[in-house]
């Protein structure tokens, strides 16, 4: 007997077959298919089929009248059938189709291949565990002890009940989940051992399975059951004499399916939230980009000491706050490139603090001690802001029933060999130690070794993803950190984060890149479908001294460049433009003229990053809105 399931497929269309073959080609399993009603019903009598997935409309013999035929016969009347059509689905069809022995009812086309595949390996594992049982009832009459060793080695919990729904058998697995003997449990019913009440569930299914004789499988999660979730299958047990004599009960463990289920359910919701926040901002940064470009404009033509230049200056603090909440927003889907520069953390941490201290209860106290004279590190500022903000938030949740003290600490260290050995990813001389402390319920070591895996929570759903804490792991990691946890139940819980701290020479290097604004004459091209951004960076270049062609779609600035490849000095275009993208136009440009300059503007794009621009050959990619500093500095950076 082979030890594969073999399924048996019938459709009239043989592209139809093709194509479920193909679903269904990840499956350990043997497929036969048929294209006639007919050439089906020829099928049943050769082969023990595990599943037969049945075409409704066809010319012949339809599938309906198929499935009747079958369940008239004792040789196929307990093969699962699944109707898979193109026809209406209103309540009449499914309704016969269930009348005639279907175990389920699937519209073409098949939108979802996995619920398919799924709901195929379920009926073909029930197919391998009641051939097991049947085997194993074979080998009993033979020796009782060969049997009971078959029995026992069956993972899943599997208890065989007689007509009155007693238990006859159970074998090892069963009677260690429980921890039972054999003797205690004989005898007794399922529902004594599964249900908390000990009584009959409601729509047993043992009672469905002896008047229908056809397997059933439900889930079940009891409290009793250690938080569980169950798959339970219960299938006829039929004679010789095709007389219902039992049942076989089979319990499978999916508590880890279903986590995974969960998983990625959460994963598909990240993938939205992404999504939208690319979205946010890219419109969001075309937004910010008129306001950024024309109050840097109006703060150079008015006295620095005036109320009017205070006023812009204050404009522009704002638009820099709000192009920040946007890198926050796309850190937080994780599409946001690291920005790192040397950074002084102190500030960022006393601001989460008082943010933090507008939106935490009252019966929380802050407290913390900052060295302000600690060195400054190598950081995006938007991920060590956000860092911070988990870590306290996730110390606040901890002491959410009874409050209590959030401590936040702030000094450098000198790390020695002997202690970068507790720090497997530091190595020696000066670090920066962040440490946030409460005085909520602490942790268990083993809750401890799963706190910074993704999606782990021990929070209520409204409260937490469990996505905080493997955020900040993956920060500190980015950053060239590590990370270390002390906790006790009961005791509170000490985060403490050690980021190295650059060389002074290495931090002066860096700053020197800044350079004043610089001004030039080149002719350039202007390209952005946005008429507010084309009008403000016109503006913006002509106050640099460039003479500036613009062009408000990529196919209009194709053709000015063909007309005159000579003419520009420099391209300069937005990314994310209907029709040709500013990746394409770019592309088309360098066969023209393989030595123009070129510097990429977007809002947000996922299409390109700084290094994909480089081997594409474009020279700068710039993230709007974009500084006149900004600009003025990139601009001579790639024309000299």
């Amino acid at each position: 007997m082979d030890p594969k399931p073999t399924v048996l497929i019938v459709d009239d269309h043989p592209a139809n077959l093709i194509g479920l073959k193909a679903i269904l080609d990840t499956l350990e399993i043997n497929i036969v298919s048929a294209n006639s009603g007919k050439e089906a019903l020829a099928l049943l009598l050769q082969y023990d089929f595990a599943l037969v997935l049945l075409d409704v409309q066809m010319p012949d013999m339809d599938g309906f009248e198929v499935a009747e035929l079958m369940r008239k016969s004792k040789k196929t009347r307990k093969i699962p059938i699944i109707f898979i059509t193109a026809i209406s689905t209103d309540e009449g069809h499914i309704f016969r189709g269930y009348e005639s022995g279907a175990v389920d009812y699937i519209c073409k086309p098949i939108i979802e291949p996995k619920i398919l595949i799924n709901k195929v390996k379920i009926f073909c594992d029930l197919h391998l565990a009641k051939r097991k049982t049947e085997e194993s009832l074979r080998i009993v009459r033979k020796s009782m002890a060969q049997w009971q060793l078959t029995f026992d080695a069956i993972d899943d919990l599997v208890t065989i009940h007689d007509t009155n729904h007693h238990i006859l058998r159970v074998n090892k697995a069963t009677c260690d989940f429980f921890q039972l003997s054999p003797e205690e449990m004989i005898g007794q019913r399922c529902y004594n051992f599964f249900c908390p009440e000990k009584t009959k569930c409601d729509k047993c299914q043992a009672a469905i399975v002896e008047q229908t004789l056809q397997t059933h499988t439900t889930e079940i999660s009891y409290e009793n059951t250690l938080g569980k979730t169950f798959q339970v299958t219960i299938s006829p047990i039929i004679d010789e004499n095709q007389e219902f004599i039992g049942i076989v009960h089979i319990v499978k463990d999916i508590s880890a399916q279903k986590h995974l289920e969960s998983q990625l359910r959460q994963a598909q919701k990240m993938e939205a939230i992404g999504t939208l926040a690319g979205g946010i901002a890219h419109d969001f940064n075309n937004i910010l980009t008129p306001i950024v470009g024309y109050a840097n404009l109006l703060r150079l033509q008015v006295e620095p000491d005036s109320q009017l230049h205070k006023g812009l200056s204050t404009i522009l603090d704002a638009a820099k706050r709000a192009t920040e909440l946007v890198k926050q927003i796309l850190a937080f889907s994780r599409r946001h490139e690291q920005e790192m520069a040397p950074l002084s953390i102190q500030p960022i941490v006393k601001e989460v603090l008082k943010l933090l201290r507008s939106t935490l209860p009252t019966n929380i106290d802050i407290q913390h001690k900052i060295d302000m004279d600690c060195g400054v590190i190598l950081a995006d500022p938007t991920q060590i802001h956000q860092l911070l903000m988990n870590l306290c938030t996730n110390s606040s949740h901890a002491m959410s029933n009874d409050g209590g003290i959030l401590k936040v600490s702030v000094q450098c260290l000198d790390l020695t060999s002997k202690e970068c050995a507790k720090f497997h990813l530091l190595s020696t001389g000066s670090h920066i130690s962040l440490e946030v402390a409460d005085t909520g319920c602490g942790m268990t070591p083993e809750l401890m070794n799963r706190i910074f895996e993704p999606y782990f929570t021990t929070k209520e759903m409204e409260k937490g993803t469990g996505m905080g804490l493997a955020v900040v792991h993956n920060i500190v990691t980015n950053h060239s950190g590590d990370i270390r946890v002390r906790s006790e139940p009961g005791e509170g819980t000490t985060f403490t984060i050690l980021l190295p701290v650059i060389q002074r020479e290495e931090e002066d290097h860096i700053q020197n890149i800044v350079q004043p604004l610089q001004k030039g004459t080149e002719h350039i091209l202007l390209v952005d479908d946005e008429q507010s951004v084309i009008t403000v960076h016109r503006e913006m270049l002509v106050s640099l001294g460039y003479t500036v062609s613009t062009a408000s779609n990529s196919n209009e600035a194709l053709e000015l460049f063909r007309k005159d490849p000579t003419k520009f000095d420099l391209l300069f275009t937005d990314m994310t433009m209907p029709g040709l993208s500013g990746k394409d136009l770019a592309r088309k440009i360098l066969i023209l003229r393989p030595d123009i300059p070129i510097i990429i503007c977007s809002g947000y794009s996922e299409q390109l990053d700084t290094e994909q621009a480089k081997d594409l050959g474009i020279q700068k990619y710039l993230c709007k809105p974009v500084s006149l500093n900004k600009m003025a500095f990139a601009i001579r950076e790639v024309l000299q």
